[in-house]
């Protein structure tokens, strides 16, 4: 609780047992007078708790009735609010009864600020002057006080030392007691106790002696600060009592409410909780060694307080800031040792002093310290000595402190620090020094600036700092961002011939990291470009950049050259070719490539930026291949294709003819080549199918009267050879065909053509071929003819007449049957091996949708069963097998005349084994069944399911005879043959491979056998 009441005047209180008090009507111990400027609420809850007596256990034990034998107690602590409460407790042997003892204190409060903060204030208050009683009868109040009564001083004054001395306190215990008292003032949570080995009564005035030294020994801000009580019975922590003297023998080491505290017990020599072995405190030092000289510990105090003036409050009381200072206050005064044992303390502290705003002129000799220092190391330095990183990060920030009157010979300094480590290569020396330098931007410009300007210097410092700047960067871009940098700011650099060196030796090293990609050269050359722009435009104004823009000019050139040198156009993508955008600008292009002398060099320049047009521009011409010879165009033609490769869908189609020009004859275009090339890297057919319809409006395809021959020879080719079942598929009339116009039409008709008269006939060589296919065709005319008769039979009238029935061998499926099952042989195409189906004929197309086997076993006759488990399905379920287009390649010629085939039914082809085939599913129409096997592998060919020509599915032929007229449409199957009709739905399980399946193997799905459908084996 603060006295609300201000004062400028001393304050007294008198407290004693009594009849009567200020604030009780009965007897016993309260206030018995206090001065008018003291609130009775103050009172009763600052001064009551410290008027209190304790007699010492000594005496009470005794029963000592002299009341002169009881020590006084003497009290002085600072209370929050600035005020300084001192006072007195005597004991009293009788109190006004005359029956029983009591005591009696006198306590003054001194306001905040009453007097000056004076060196000596202390002294007077250890020679306070208290009364001992007081009599009630007097009245309760006391006078305000202009200063503090005090008792004359001692006119002989004995020695600090000899105080000590006479105490039994040496060198170690008082460092310890100052070092405790520095503690606990400055914030610290540990209470003082001491016990001195004087007789009891002497307690008060030894303590008072002994505070007396203390408090010499303290910087200013501990004294204001120290609370001390001069006797007391047993340790009591008290709220802003620092240091306590107590009874001998109340120092126990059993009690658990001091263990953490310090306790000095001078008469059995046992000081706890403070350690100062090995540690070290000038301070306490400095405290030390002028006890006898208290002058000069004078001339430190006040020094020390000016220093701490702007630091804070908690910097005052730190001891660290007065081992620092004592140390900078004796190097001062010269002691260079000192300055050599803490030279780090020492040159940190300084530098934090001069801190604040307005240090330098308050505390100048501090500077003057600093100063003294930075000579003392820069001496050392001319002698050939590297400093250390601390006194480089000193002097470095004293420049921002005081750098305007310091830079020059801070600069020297670092040159000559950095001169001595590069001679004793201390790598790392040299770059905390270079740190130092560019930590501070005006520093580092004033540093390099006379760097640069020394030849010497530049030769054998410069350089190498550079290179090692250059060395770790990551990129081109950032070598010659950083080489601009130094440019601009230093241009004296570009009359270095080994700054121009680095430069270009640098940005080769980090092209040849990046193997001179284009994105890498372009970056670098677009910036030369802008740099080399910006040069020219302030060489106007300053002649020092004539030589930068020279140089970076020479630089374009020697880059440009390189990469020519390094470019290898099988490597290079669409992505970096599109980067190049130097290639734009076409006058520094054109000035370029004027001063290529090699003629390897011209070559590539020629053939990358025909490439670059190529792909840049947005409607190339084979104009880009003007300027390029045959086999150069040739060069650029197969990087094109490599990189048209995965973009070949309808816009990239205009690019991609021009890699198919004919190098001799730009106006020629390789057809099949370009054919050829669609099918290995188009994403799939339909492509190749759109770009046959792209191409009937370009001119490159087209003559008057239609397709270029040439071109239509390729098409032809085309589907001959890569994609021979393009016309069974309805799907693709529909979505492709169709919508060609007549001249991709009548392409169409041709192609469909060749391919329909190939599988006519598939066996043209050798002589076992002819014999085969004249025996074959011999049987289908046998075959035919019977089928003619029946026909005949069957208009004049005659019911129930018919040919010959056809019987079916043991491997013929039953007519009738609900499933029929057939083996499949499928070749061997491009990129997967020759495998072997099964094919279930299903009449019900519920039945065909519920087949979904998970298992299936192929027993032999006479062999074991052979199980299957991972095969692949293809169902159609569908009962639609009619087409509503015939295209062309359906056997009929691109006039419309009907070609001759073999005789057919309205349900099927007679196979030359005389098993009658049924016309299938869209699906299986799409697959040929009667083109020629590869001539290493015979073909199984199912006798249900095949066809022996291309007639597409949905269009039947009328029947012709062996003259060529027509045969009656409505003529009836023979008997044993399968009605495709009724078999309209078709699962195909694929083995995954080729399999040999023997006639009359049985099937096995579930528990449901079937019977293998015969085979036959069509020879070559």
């Amino acid at each position: 609780m603060r006295d609300s009441m201000p004062r400028s005047m001393i304050q007294q209180q008198m407290y004693a047992r009594e009849r009567r008090g200020i604030f009780r009507s009965t007897e016993g111990y309260d206030t018995v007078a206090k001065s008018s400027g003291l609130e009775p609420a103050y009172i009763k809850k600052v001064l009551h708790p410290f008027c209190v007596y304790d007699a010492p256990t000594e005496l009470a034990t005794r029963g000592e009735k002299d009341g002169s034998a009881y020590p006084e107690t003497m009290h002085l602590l600072h209370l929050d609010n600035g005020d300084i409460l001192l006072g007195r407790s005597v004991y009293k042997a009788v109190d006004f009864t005359g029956l029983r003892s009591a005591f009696f204190t006198h306590n003054y409060l001194i306001p905040a600020g009453h007097e000056d903060e004076s060196a000596d204030r202390y002294e007077s208050w250890l020679r306070a002057s208290f009364d001992d009683q007081y009599d009630i009868e007097n009245g309760t109040e006391l006078a305000e006080l202009a200063s503090l009564p005090t008792h004359r001083a001692s006119a002989i004054k004995p020695t600090y030392r000899s105080t000590l001395a006479l105490l039994n306190i040496g060198e170690i215990p008082f460092k310890q007691l100052l070092y405790a008292v520095m503690t606990a003032v400055g914030g610290g949570k540990k209470k003082i106790y001491v016990s001195l080995d004087v007789p009891i009564v002497q307690l008060p005035e030894k303590a008072m002696q002994l505070l007396n030294v203390i408090y010499a020994s303290l910087p200013y801000a501990y004294r204001k600060q120290l609370g001390f009580i001069t006797y007391a019975k047993e340790p009591q922590s008290r709220k802003g009592v620092h240091l306590t003297f107590v009874e001998q023998g109340s120092l126990r080491a059993s009690d658990r409410s001091i263990e953490k505290d310090y306790t000095f017990d001078f008469a059995s020599g046992r000081i706890t909780n403070v350690d100062l072995d090995g540690a070290d405190q000038p301070y306490l030092d400095f405290a030390w060694d002028n006890l006898e000289r208290p002058s000069r510990a004078d001339g430190f105090y006040p020094f020390a307080e000016l220093m701490l003036a702007d630091m804070g409050v908690e910097r005052k009381v730190a001891a660290a800031s007065y081992h620092e200072l004592c140390v900078i206050y004796q190097i001062e005064e010269g002691n260079e040792s000192l300055y050599e044992a803490h030279k780090s303390v020492v040159l940190r502290g300084l530098l934090d002093y001069l801190q604040p705003s307005g240090a330098l002129n308050a505390k100048i000799r501090l500077s003057d310290v600093l100063l003294s220092r930075f000579d003392y190391e820069f001496d050392r330095v001319r002698q050939g000595q590297v400093p250390d990183a601390f006194i480089v990060d000193v002097f470095k920030e004293y420049y921002r402190i005081d750098g305007k009157y310091f830079e020059g010979k801070l600069v020297s300094f670092f040159l000559s620090a950095l001169n001595n480590a590069s001679r004793l290569s201390d790598q790392a020396a040299v770059e905390a020094l270079y740190d130092g330098v560019e930590s501070n931007a005006d520093f580092s410009y004033a540093f390099f600036r006379m760097l640069i300007a020394d030849s010497r210097l530049m030769g054998s410092l410069f350089i190498s700092y550079l290179e090692r700047k250059l060395q770790i960067l990551s990129g081109a871009g950032s070598v010659l961002q950083l080489i601009e940098h130094w440019g601009s700011a230093y241009p004296k650099l570009f009359d270095y011939e080994s700054f121009q060196a680095l430069a270009r030796q640098q940005l080769a090293s980090k092209l040849e990291r990046e193997r001179y990609s284009l994105p890498a050269v372009n970056t670098v050359l677009e910036q030369l470009r802008r740099i080399e722009g910006e040069s020219r435009a302030g060489a106007a104004k300053q002649h020092s950049l004539e030589g930068a823009a020279e140089f970076y000019q020479e630089l374009e050139l020697a880059l440009y050259r390189k990469m020519l040198a390094e470019m290898n156009l099988d490597q290079l993508t669409k992505e970096h070719l599109l980067s190049a955008r130097f290639f734009t600008h076409k006058e520094q292009l054109q000035r370029w490539n004027g001063k290529l002398q090699d003629p390897r060099e011209r070559t590539a320049a020629l053939k990358l930026l025909a490439l670059y047009e190529w792909f840049a521009q947005p409607e190339p011409s084979e104009r880009l291949f003007n300027r390029l010879s045959p086999a150069e165009i040739d060069d650029v033609q197969q990087a094109g294709r490599r990189l048209l490769e995965e973009q070949l869908e309808e816009g990239a189609w205009p690019r991609l003819v021009l890699a198919f020009l004919s190098s001799s004859d730009t106006e020629v275009v390789d057809y099949t080549a370009l054919l050829d090339y669609l099918h290995r890297n188009a994403a799939n057919k339909e492509t190749v199918y759109r770009f046959f319809q792209w191409s009937e409006k370009q001119p490159e395809f087209m003559r008057p009267r239609g397709f270029v021959p040439a071109y239509i020879t390729a098409i032809v080719a085309y589907f001959t050879k890569y994609d021979r079942d393009a016309f069974k598929k309805r799907a693709n009339w529909k979505q492709h065909f169709d919508k060609g116009g007549p001249a991709l039409q009548a392409v169409y008709k041709q192609a469909g053509r060749e391919l329909s008269s190939k599988a006519r006939f598939p066996f043209r060589n050798g002589k076992a071929a002819v014999i085969s296919s004249i025996a074959l065709l011999g049987i289908i005319m046998v075959v035919a003819g019977l089928l003619w008769s029946n026909s005949d039979k069957g208009g004049s009238g005659n019911e129930g007449a018919g040919l010959p029935e056809i019987q079916p061998s043991d491997e013929t499926e039953i007519p009738g049957a609900d499933v029929v099952v057939f083996a499949e042989q499928n070749p061997a195409v491009e990129g997967a091996e020759a495998t072997t189906s099964l094919v279930f004929l299903f009449k019900n197309a519920a039945a065909c949708a519920d087949f979904k086997p998970t298992v299936l076993s192929i027993a032999a006759p006479g062999a074991e069963a052979v199980e299957y488990k991972e095969f692949g399905l293809v169902a159609n379920c569908s009962t639609d097998t009619a087409s509503p287009t015939a295209p062309a390649g359906d056997g009929t010629a691109a006039d419309g005349t009907v070609l001759p085939t073999v005789s057919t039914t309205a349900t099927g082809t007679v196979e030359p084994a005389g098993t009658i085939v049924p016309m299938d599913s869209e699906e299986q129409a799409g697959k040929p069944s009667a083109s020629p096997p590869p001539e290493d592998q015979p073909t199984v060919t199912p006798v249900i399911g095949s066809q022996t020509d291309d007639t597409n599915v949905g269009e039947t032929e009328r029947p012709t005879d062996a003259a060529g007229s027509e045969s009656d449409p409505t003529a009836s199957a023979p008997e044993g043959s399968v009605d495709e009709q009724a078999y309209a739905s078709r699962v195909e399980v694929s083995l995954g491979k080729k399999v040999d399946i023997p006639a009359d193997s049985l099937i096995r799905v579930g528990e449901t056998e079937y019977k293998l459908t015969a085979l036959q084996v069509v020879a070559e």
